[in-house]
């Protein structure tokens, strides 16, 4: 059965989604006990959109391995497509306990036992800017200092996103607290609409559908209350583990943070709202990332999916150039028959692709509470970033992904 998931993967790899389903389904008739092949089974089955069948498959994983933290992450994200917010919640909770809780399943995560230069600085702002709060500020005040004190130990490389390993005194000294969810700030959906009432969505609508395969973006995309309490639950919340990007930029994820009441709101109202746009799409991702000022951007890319949203939340005082600091959508999609390797990483090819077809490019200059909509099969990247430094002027973005690729 290893061999027939093997198998599996790399024909869900190369595309053959029918191919995988095969695979993973001799694996599960061979070993009906073999929690990974019905795990594989599900995602199989959720790329072909059958997704009632793709959760019997992983519950029958969980059923077998209730600590599948790979498991509940995509349960979570399935249940969330099918309307199950709070099913989806307790599946993201689970998970994070036994991924990031007091007694990790894994506690040697590479997120657990690497630190990059731009990471350290980021945690030690925000520890700062919680103790300001008043935020259990004798903890945070305290944490501020021992990361302040390792950061002077550690010999860092030139580059400040270079991952560099912690011995394992370090480890001792922060373990407990490095990427782990010290404060989640509460963020519940708010009375009414979290979008802003006066959009002009006829208009909206009109200007994705003529700018063909789709794109469009406006401003006061978010009511004040909404725009703030995301604001704040990403400013506070101590959610960003990922930073292995070569930009520097730091990461939070659906499935390891990032849910809550409130966004699930805002991606229900852009469906209801806009349904010439998103049509039958659900959710299927959601992430945020917060950008020092001295560092760049996400690289040119494609998406899996069939509806982009990516919106901006700090404030346009932080943004020292109103020209740029947004997003490029080049009005080029990727081709169906290039894998996610290529359409979503191989930035040479895409350059290539694009010089040769020049077919031009929409520059959304960055604003506060402005949100871009685009087919998700389209390249782009992050503009050029000219912020000012500081905790409260790191620029954070959110997208959401709504659909798949093949719709």
């Amino acid at each position: 059965p290893h061999l027939l998931v093997n198998l599996g993967n790399a024909r869900q790899a190369s595309g053959d989604s029918d191919g995988a389903l095969a695979a993973f389904g001799r694996a599960v008739a061979v070993q009906p006990d073999f929690a990974e092949a019905h795990y594989n089974l599900g995602n199989a089955l959720k790329d072909l959109g059958k997704l009632e069948e793709a959760g019997d498959s992983y519950r029958r994983a969980l059923a077998i391995r209730p600590d599948f933290t790979e498991a509940l992450g995509s349960y979570g994200v399935l249940l969330l497509a099918q309307g199950g917010r709070q099913e989806a919640l307790s599946c993201f909770d689970k998970r994070m306990e036994l991924v990031r809780g007091e007694n990790p399943t894994n506690p040697h995560l590479e997120s657990f036992r690497f630190i990059s230069k731009a990471k350290m600085k980021h945690d030690i702002e925000q520890f700062r800017y919680l103790e300001s709060l008043g935020t259990d500020a004798d903890r945070f005040g305290k944490l501020a200092r021992t990361y302040s004190e390792l950061d002077q130990e550690i010999q860092w490389p030139d580059n400040d996103t270079t991952g560099v390993p912690l011995t394992s005194e370090q480890r001792d000294r922060i373990g407990s607290s490095y990427n782990r969810p010290l404060h989640l700030l509460e963020t519940p959906e708010i009375p009414g609409s979290a979008l802003n009432q006066n959009l002009n969505t006829k208009s909206i609508t009109q200007s994705y559908m003529s700018n063909a395969p789709g794109m469009t973006y406006f401003d006061n995309f978010l009511n004040p209350e909404a725009l703030h309490a995301l604001r704040r639950f990403l400013m506070e919340s101590t959610i960003w583990y990922d930073f292995k990007y070569s930009g520097g930029y730091l990461g939070a994820m659906l499935i390891d943070g990032m849910a809550c009441p409130l966004l699930f709101q805002i991606a229900d109202e852009l469906r209801q709202t806009f349904p010439d746009i998103f049509k039958h799409h659900p959710l299927y991702q959601l992430w945020a990332y917060k950008y020092d000022s001295q560092l760049t951007g996400i690289n040119v890319h494609a998406d899996f999916a069939a509806i982009n949203v990516n919106f901006w939340i700090t404030p346009d005082s932080a943004n020292l150039n109103p020209d740029n600091g947004g997003l490029i959508v080049h009005k080029e999609e990727a081709p169906l028959d290039w894998n996610i390797k290529v359409y979503n990483r191989d930035r040479q090819r895409i350059r290539e692709f694009l010089a040769e077809r020049n077919n031009g490019k929409m520059v959304v200059p960055y604003a506060e509470n402005r949100v871009v909509l685009f087919n998700s099969n389209l390249f782009h990247e992050t503009d050029r970033l000219e912020f000012k430094p500081g905790y409260e002027n790191r620029r954070i973005n959110i997208t959401m992904l709504f659909g798949n690729r093949w719709d």
